[in-house]
C-alpha cells in the first residue's frame, strides 16, 4: 500500500506545485496545499473510504518513515546553506542585524503572549511554557530557500530591500535553530535542572562533532573530493547524517537538530554542495520532501475552520505572526537607514515562512508539544503568509515604481 500512497502524494504534490507556479507562487506553496487536500479534513470528508485505505492507521507508519528521511535529508541541506555572506564588513552587516533581531522579537514575544493568554488551548501546566515558547519560535521564524525562490522569480536580486530581507532571515534562522534546540530540550525534561544537564550534554556533543570533524572527518572528505570519489563522499554524508540523527535523538533533542550538524560542518567541503544537488538532493527534492510536505499536510485537520471556537485563536495568532514579523522588520529596517517603501518590502519578505516553519512544526508535534489544534493553525498560517508574500511584494514594487516614475516626470 506504501507504494500506492508513494504515488499518490508525489503526483498530488508535483501536479498542485505546477499550479501554484503557473500562478505566481513558489512550488512549496502547492505541495503544502496538496498534503491539506489529502488530509482528513479534506479528502476524509468527501471520500472516506478512499482516505481511510490510503492513509489508514496501519499505513500512517510508512509514510512517517519516509516524512522523516526527507526532514533530515532537508535539515542537512540548511545546514549546508545556512551561512552568513563572507568578507562583509561589520557596518554592513548592522542593517539586516537590526532587521533580524527586531524582526525574531516582536513576533516571538508575541506569540508566548497569545499562546499564555488563550487558556483553552494551552497544555497542562507542567509543559505551558515550552509551549508558549515554541508557539513564539514558530511565529518568529524565516524561512531561506523560499524566501531566495521568490526573490529570483521577482528580479529583485539586486534591490537593496531584498538583499537586506535575504541576510536578515539568515541571522533569524540561525536564531530560529538555537531556540529551538533549548526548547526542546526543556520540553523532553521539564524541570530546570534537568533542562540544564540535557542542554549541557548536547553541548558537549557538539563540541565533540566539531572536534572529530577537524581532526578526522573534514580531511577525510577533502581528500574524497580532490580524488573525485563522489559516491565515496555522498556515503560519509548520509552516515554523519545518520548517525548525528540518532545520537541527537538519544540525547532527547529531535533527530532533525542531528542532521543540521553535519551540514553545518561539511559545507566547505569542495563540491560537496554541488554532488549532492546533483544526486541525492534532487532525487530527495522529487520524492521525498513532497513526503514531507504532504504528510505534514495529511496530519493536519482544518475542521477548526468549520466552527466559531477556534476563530478567535486562530485570528489572534494570525495577526501576532504577521504583524509582529512586518512590524519589526519594518521598524529594524527605517532605524537602520532603509525608506519607508524598501522597509515595507523586507517586512513582506520576512514573512515568507513555509519550509522552516513546517519543520519546527513537525519537531514540535512530534514533540508532543504542540496540541493538534494549535498545530493545524500553524500550518495554515504558513501557508497563507507565504502565499501572501509574492503578490503583496510585486504590488509593493510596482506602486513604488510608478511613484518613483511620477517624481522624475515632475521634477522635469
Amino acid at each position: 500500500m506504501w507504494l500506492i500512497q508513494f504515488v499518490v502524494i508525489v503526483a498530488a504534490c508535483r501536479l498542485c506545485g505546477m499550479i501554484a507556479v503557473r500562478v505566481g507562487q513558489c512550488e512549496v506553496i502547492g505541495e503544502i496545499a496538496a498534503g491539506l487536500l489529502l488530509s482528513p479534513s479534506i479528502l476524509g470528508a468527501f471520500a472516506p473510504g478512499l482516505h481511510a485505505a490510503l492513509f489508514g492507521a496501519g499505513t500512517a507508519a510508512t509514510l512517517a518513515g519516509f516524512s522523516e528521511l526527507g526532514l533530515l535529508l532537508l535539515m542537512f541541506e540548511t545546514g549546508m546553506h545556512l551561512q552568513l555572506p563572507h568578507g562583509r564588513p561589520r557596518a554592513m552587516l548592522a542593517l539586516p542585524g537590526m532587521v533580524a533581531l527586531l524582526g525574531f522579537a516582536m513576533p516571538f514575544l508575541a506569540g508566548i503572549g497569545v499562546a499564555l493568554w488563550i487558556a483553552p488551548l494551552s497544555p497542562p501546566a507542567s509543559s505551558a511554557m515550552p509551549y508558549a515558547l515554541f508557539c513564539g519560535i514558530a511565529l518568529a521564524v524565516s524561512a531561506v530557500p523560499v524566501l531566495a525562490r521568490i526573490i529570483r522569480d521577482l528580479a529583485l536580486d539586486s534591490h537593496l530591500a531584498a538583499r537586506t530581507a535575504m541576510t536578515a532571515a539568515l541571522l533569524t534562522d540561525m536564531a530560529g535553530w538555537s531556540a529551538l534546540i533549548v526548547v526542546a530540550g526543556m520540553a523532553h525534561v521539564g524541570n530546570g535542572i534537568g533542562w540544564a544537564g540535557q542542554l549541557l550534554a548536547f553541548s558537549g556533543y557538539a563540541v565533540a562533532c566539531v572536534i572529530v570533524a577537524r581532526a578526522a572527518v573534514l580531511p577525510f572528505a577533502r581528500k574524497l573530493s580532490t580524488a573525485r570519489q563522489t559516491r565515496a563522499l555522498l556515503t560519509l554524508s548520509l552516515c554523519c547524517i545518520a548517525l548525528s540523527s540518532w545520537a541527537t535523538d538519544r540525547l532527547g533533542f529531535h533527530a532533525a537538530i542531528g542532521a543540521l550538524l553535519p551540514g553545518l560542518l561539511l559545507r566547505s567541503v569542495p563540491d560537496l554542495r554541488e554532488h549532492w544537488q546533483r544526486t541525492i538532493g534532487e532525487f530527495g527534492h522529487l520524492a521525498l520532501v513532497p513526503l514531507f510536505f504532504s504528510y505534514a499536510g495529511t496530519q493536519t485537520s482544518i475542521s477548526f475552520a468549520a466552527g466559531t471556537a477556534l476563530w478567535l485563536p486562530f485570528c489572534c495568532f494570525f495577526i501576532a505572526g504577521f504583524v509582529g514579523k512586518f512590524g519589526g522588520a519594518y521598524l529594524g529596517a527605517r532605524l537602520g537607514g532603509l525608506a519607508s517603501n524598501d522597509a515595507a518590502i523586507v517586512g513582506i519578505l520576512m514573512n515568507t515562512r513555509g519550509l522552516m516553519e513546517l519543520i519546527v512544526l513537525s519537531v514540535g508535534r512530534q514533540l508532543g508539544i504542540l496540541p493538534p489544534s494549535v498545530y493545524a493553525m500553524f500550518v495554515v498560517f504558513a501557508l497563507l503568509t507565504t502565499a501572501m508574500t509574492a503578490p503583496v511584494v510585486r504590488f509593493a514594487t510596482r506602486n513604488h515604481a510608478r511613484i518613483a516614475t511620477r517624481a522624475s516626470g515632475s521634477g522635469a
